[in-house]
């Protein structure tokens, strides 16, 4: 396998979808990880990507070679060639649209809370308490209903949406300072619990 170079923030939860599916799939060994430096003139992302944004995935050999990736939905599904462990979402059929249905749900979520994150970090003059409370209620209501779906998340043990449901969930712990998701949602925190045990949520953790 020819090798690649992985450019990563520790706390973006895109990024960390990526490591963690790099781990799965057993990948560690050919990606040099490359802690950039965001927002700055120095952000080493730049020099690969004008979006200057993480993750970004460059080949390195290869016919391929050459080849920048960006956007965590498109770099996993690069990584998915490569790997002899069971992959990480069906072939297609309806498994594969339930699959890309939870990803997608996965993925406003983190949307979410990434958008609220960001503006409880802005100077109190300049929060929006409106465009908060509104992020804040849609979070409430996905939890609410991963809750209720938590047996459908046991189904299958790891796939690329179970993976970005568990990092949108630490990303919340992370991110939204005083709130905790689990209180009043048992089943949803053991799947919680037993999806960040695993080695490759364990090596990319941001806490």
């Amino acid at each position: 396998m020819h090798p690649m170079t992985l450019y990563h923030t520790p706390t973006s939860p895109f990024a960390r979808k990526v490591r963690v599916v790099a781990h799965e799939r057993g990948l560690t060994d050919h990606i040099n990880e490359i802690h950039a430096q965001l927002r700055t003139p120095e952000n080493q992302v730049l020099a690969v990507s004008p979006t200057g944004k993480v993750p970004a995935l460059v080949v390195q050999g290869g016919p391929d070679k050459g080849l920048v990736l960006v956007e965590s939905t498109t770099i996993c599904e690069y990584l998915e060639q490569f790997g002899d462990t069971p992959a990480l979402q069906p072939a297609g059929g309806p498994a594969y649209w339930q699959e890309k249905a939870l990803d997608g749900f996965a993925h406003a979520l983190l949307d979410s809370i990434a958008w609220r994150g960001r503006d409880n970090r802005r100077p109190e003059g300049e929060r929006s308490p409106g465009f908060v409370a509104l992020e804040a209620e849609r979070q409430v209501r996905c939890f609410d209903d991963l809750e209720r779906r938590a047996d459908e998340l046991a189904q299958v043990e790891v796939s690329l949406s179970r993976i970005l449901v568990a990092v949108a969930l630490d990303f919340f712990l992370l991110r939204i300072a005083g709130e905790d998701w689990r209180p009043g949602r048992p089943r949803l925190t053991e799947w919680h619990g037993r999806m960040t045990a695993r080695p490759s949520f364990v090596a990319t953790s941001p806490f």
